[in-house]
């Protein structure tokens, strides 16, 4: 018995030597768990002051002479609890009352909570919460008797509030927030360490306000808390506080040290909160501001996989998916375990319309951890991917009789799309009907036709065969072709084009169209465009046209943005006859469109915005002369789930037809629907 003892023991004694050697001077606090703390029994005669692992070594000592001294056995067990041996300690087999050997079960099932987190974030693979559910497995009955009706003693309050670090540790978060508030139903008391992991489970439900009530108890208890702090912020972000969730994590960052005041090492827990800092204008539409901190962070510490995270989602956010593509691949170089990354990337393969790519980026970031919330939200893109799509864009006007709109007038231009098939290809219905009313009578435009797109990396081409008005027959192809983050280049032929004013339409005339343009956008902030089109009519009419804008967004932030476009446009037309649909010589206008747009509210992913656009320009006619050009929108949006998003608005325009000015009141509606 005495060599069975000591051979499990050992490995114990030798940990005890370390342990005594590493604390001399730190005290009892340091090697105690303090989810695990409990008033141990101290027997009289066995123990010697508090230097627990001395006494622990004093202890096997005699039992290697005294293997039945029960009295060695017992303190060598106070002595190994002491030291948060509590495996150890079970071993001695040493004689306790029920209430010890209670507390000593109880301690075991805190120490695998606490190796379990460890594994948790360490490990890959099942094994990673093997610790976890065996501690949730030695709970389970308490845990069933407690939601029957059992009053528990303070040993089963214990056992439970560990269970909620458990619960919250393996994610089941829906399960540990059940438990919380049935404790605090029944006025048992939840100490702040506990609160603070609840808080996580608050906010991986989205419910950031009760999260930002226990976040904010946890920190003024704790103000050093790291993990409080940032917990904090993140739920300061989630109900969209973003101002305060700005000034609370530069506060806490300049706290920090930022070095170690062991060994002078950075400290990286201020190099954390600084990089969380930086993020934080990412996410409150800073994007100047944010690509400052980043860059200038990133030039000071290159390799490191955190920095260089945050280059990749700035360049993300900032519309350059090719430049995000490389430093997601350059950061996972430097941290190839990390789920998030190869979720981040999944989704940006996506944006790159390399869809093969962005499966395996999944695929393995879900291997590495599918609970995590970064590879859940990359899994949802890739359903939305993979559905089938409807957009929707229709349009009402009501004018005078005179207008060449018509007195009233609507459009619904609708896209069905099919999910993709064999990754590159998706086949789509496709309808457009147009109405307008000319002195009473009522003319009609509808065609409807089916087509084939066809996506991967820089390419978009789509073919479509329609038929309806007009002519029996039409074809449609259209081509987008993005070289880089910057360029992009599009095009579009028509043999019946629906772009034709219905007074064209109601004389039986048709017609012919091609166009041209490219794109430049230096970043969500700046875009210049330049097109031209042609449109050949039956009556032998052509008119040719280019347009130009420029695009800027002045200021953003967490709830305003600020923006114009000015544009330009010309337009001649060849035909000399007079025809009763609108046709000037040629012309020209100038005008600049101003927004201001709010985010009323947003959650997570609902949000509402309001927009208000003023427009003001000048137009030119041959013939006519020079009139003004105004008009004001104000319009509505919605994301009303990931998969649904609405637009909708109300206007009025002013501006001369012929020389004569005329007013038209519009209202437009876009929709979206993955399903």
């Amino acid at each position: 018995l005495q060599s069975v003892v000591m051979n499990r023991l050992r490995p114990a004694l030798l940990l005890s030597l370390t342990l005594a050697a590493a604390t001399a001077g730190a005290g009892e606090d340091w090697v105690m768990l303090p989810k695990a703390r409990y008033s141990a029994p101290v027997p009289a005669a066995a123990v010697g002051g508090e230097d627990w692992a001395a006494e622990l070594g004093r202890q096997f000592a005699i039992l290697k002479r005294q293997p039945d001294n029960v009295e060695a056995r017992k303190a060598a067990w106070v002595a190994a609890m002491r030291l948060g041996l509590f495996a150890q300690a079970a071993a001695l087999e040493a004689p306790l009352s029920a209430e010890e050997r209670r507390a000593m079960e109880g301690d075991i099932i805190a120490l695998d909570i606490r190796y379990g987190i460890v594994d948790r974030n360490t490990l890959r693979g099942a094994e990673r919460f093997s610790r976890l559910d065996q501690a949730l497995t030695a709970t389970d009955p308490l845990a069933a008797e407690f939601f029957t009706g059992k009053a528990p003693d303070s040993e089963d309050q214990r056992r439970l509030t560990d269970r909620l670090s458990a619960l919250a540790s393996r994610r089941r978060a829906a399960d540990a927030v059940t438990l919380y508030e049935t404790l605090l139903a029944r006025d048992i008391p939840v100490p702040l360490w506990a609160e603070r992991d609840i808080a996580g489970s608050y906010l991986e439900l989205r419910r950031p306000q009760e999260a930002l009530a226990l976040y904010q108890r946890v920190v003024a208890d704790n103000p050093d808390d790291f993990d409080a702090n940032l917990g904090l912020f993140y739920a300061l972000v989630e109900t969209e506080q973003l101002d305060a969730a700005t000034d609370h994590i530069d506060r806490y960052a300049a706290r920090l040290p930022e070095r170690r005041h062991l060994d002078g090492r950075y400290n990286g827990e201020r190099l954390s909160a600084d990089i969380t800092a930086d993020r934080v204008r990412i996410f409150a539409d800073r994007l100047d501001e944010a690509q400052a901190r980043i860059d200038a962070r990133h030039d000071t510490i290159p390799y490191n996989s955190e920095a260089r995270q945050s280059s990749a989602r700035l360049a993300l956010a900032r519309g350059w998916p090719r430049q995000g593509d490389e430093m997601l691949r350059r950061t996972i170089g430097s941290d190839p375990i990390n789920p998030a990354l190869y979720a981040d990337l999944s989704e940006n393969l996506l944006t790159l319309q390399d869809w093969p790519a962005a499966r395996a980026a999944l695929d393995y970031a879900t291997g590495l951890d599918r609970d995590n919330g970064a590879v859940r939200r990359a899994r949802r893109s890739y359903e939305l991917h993979d559905s089938y799509e409807l957009h929707v864009e229709a349009g009402y006007g009501e004018g005078q009789d005179v207008n060449y709109f018509g007195s009233r007038d609507w459009s619904i231009d609708s896209f069905l799309y099919s999910r993709p098939i064999a990754d590159n290809w998706r086949v789509f219905a496709h309808n457009y009907s147009a109405s307008a009313d000319f002195f009473g009578e009522n003319q009609t435009w509808i065609r409807s036709g089916a087509g084939v797109e066809w996506r991967q990396n820089d390419w978009r081409l789509t073919g479509e065969i329609n038929g309806g008005s007009g002519v029996k027959a039409g074809a449609t192809g259209t081509v987008r072709w993005k070289p880089d983050d910057h360029w992009s280049f599009y095009g579009a032929a028509e043999s019946v084009t629906n772009q034709i004013p219905l007074r064209a339409v109601a004389d039986g005339i048709y017609a012919s169209r091609v166009s041209l343009g490219t794109d430049w956008q230096q970043n969500e902030s700046r875009k210049l465009a330049l097109g031209a089109f042609s449109s050949d009519f039956s009556d032998g009419n052509l008119r040719t046209g280019v347009n130009a804008a420029w695009f800027e967004r002045w200021a953003s932030g967490p709830k305003w943005m600020f923006e114009t476009t000015l544009g330009a446009d010309a337009s001649r037309n060849s035909l000399d006859a007079s025809v009763n649909y609108f046709n000037p010589k040629s012309d020209h206008s100038v005008w600049l469109t101003a927004a201001i747009e709010n985010l009323t509210w947003r959650s997570y992913d609902h949000s509402f915005r309001q927009r208000l656009a003023l427009t003001g320009g000048s137009y030119w006619q041959e013939f006519y002369g020079t009139g003004a050009i105004q008009a004001i929108e104000y319009t509505h949006r919605w994301e009303l789930e990931r998969d649904l998003s609405l637009r909708y608005g109300i206007g009025r325009l002013l501006r001369p037809y012929d020389g004569e000015r005329e007013g038209r009141n519009f209202a437009n509606l876009v929709l979206l629907w993955r399903f």
